[in-house]
């Protein structure tokens, strides 16, 4: 068995069409479930009604928001529990899958590698970007304090964050800032990588994951650096984790948030302060051990 877990909140259309991408493209048995995570607009229940005689969806209403890993841990030992799958999908709800062979080609990968997560080529057609994988190296410890300095400036200021706003708006200069970026971490998205940090926006986890698991993720974070964290405590506890080209999935980057703030500076300051937390919670991680 094949489980998909879409974590839903509020844009219901892309959640729709997240679903329907894999129940009408992708062969195999396959099981999809959907969590709403406190959506206020009535979204998870009108993804009920649509779902009601569809026996390969299961919706899961949670009655609070509690974010990125915890809302899609709800999901992921739902599946655990209820049909003991080979494979568990994560996914966010404004990813589209676009292979009919999803599941064939993620199970003759782990045939051949054995991985304990793998990570697709995740392409956002508008901005042809492709996110997969974040880096090619995990994050030091000074990388990680580098980063809490930086949120820690961001939040506490009342200037940085609106000029950063403002010139996001200016589409050419954000496409290009983007475009640098990835000049400078050289990846190579026709090659595999191992062991490296996977964009957050899909994983697949395999039977050899889920058995040493309990949670998908770390249950500290409400949202953002939830993958940097999975990569060391993969790396902590030797499971293997891979980027291959063959598997590829299509992202509308952000819906959900979007839809959430119609304002980039109230966005941005959300943003920061997710960044900000999940940093320190990571950071407490690592202090412990």
């Amino acid at each position: 068995m094949f489980c998909f877990v879409i974590l839903h909140y509020m844009a219901l259309d892309e959640t729709i069409k997240c679903c329907d991408s894999i129940l009408n493209k992708v062969e195999g048995k396959k099981h999809i479930i959907i969590v709403d995570n406190g959506s206020n607009n009535g979204s998870g229940i009108k993804l009920q009604e649509k779902y009601q005689d569809c026996k390969n969806v299961t919706i899961i209403l949670s009655k609070d928001n509690v974010g990125f890993a915890n809302g899609n841990n709800l999901g992921y030992r739902y599946a655990k529990k209820n049909f003991n799958p080979d494979f568990i999908a994560i996914l966010n709800n404004d990813i589209e899958i676009i292979q009919t062979d999803f599941i064939k080609i993620a199970k003759e990968l782990y045939q051949q590698e054995h991985y304990a997560i793998l990570g697709p080529d995740v392409y956002i057609p508008y901005i042809n970007l492709h996110q997969n994988p974040k880096k090619t190296t995990s994050l030091t410890h000074e990388d990680i304090l580098k980063d809490f300095k930086k949120y820690k400036s961001r939040k506490n200021s009342r200037i940085i964050v609106p000029i950063k706003c403002y010139l996001k708006n200016i589409k050419a200069l954000k496409n290009k800032v983007q475009s640098n970026k990835n000049d400078k971490l050289n990846i190579d998205y026709t090659k595999t990588y191992y062991n490296v940090p996977l964009h957050g926006s899909c994983f697949i986890f395999s039977k050899k994951f889920i058995d040493a698991r309990k949670d998908a993720f770390f249950s500290g974070t409400f949202m953002y650096y939830e993958s940097e964290i999975l990569d060391y405590e993969c790396h902590k506890a030797g499971l293997k984790t891979m980027y291959s080209p063959k598997l590829k999935v299509n992202h509308n980057h952000n819906a959900s948030t979007n839809l959430t703030y119609n304002s980039e500076l109230k966005k941005a300051r959300f943003i920061n302060n997710c960044m900000y937390n999940s940093i320190s919670a990571f950071l407490e991680i690592l202090e412990k051990e």
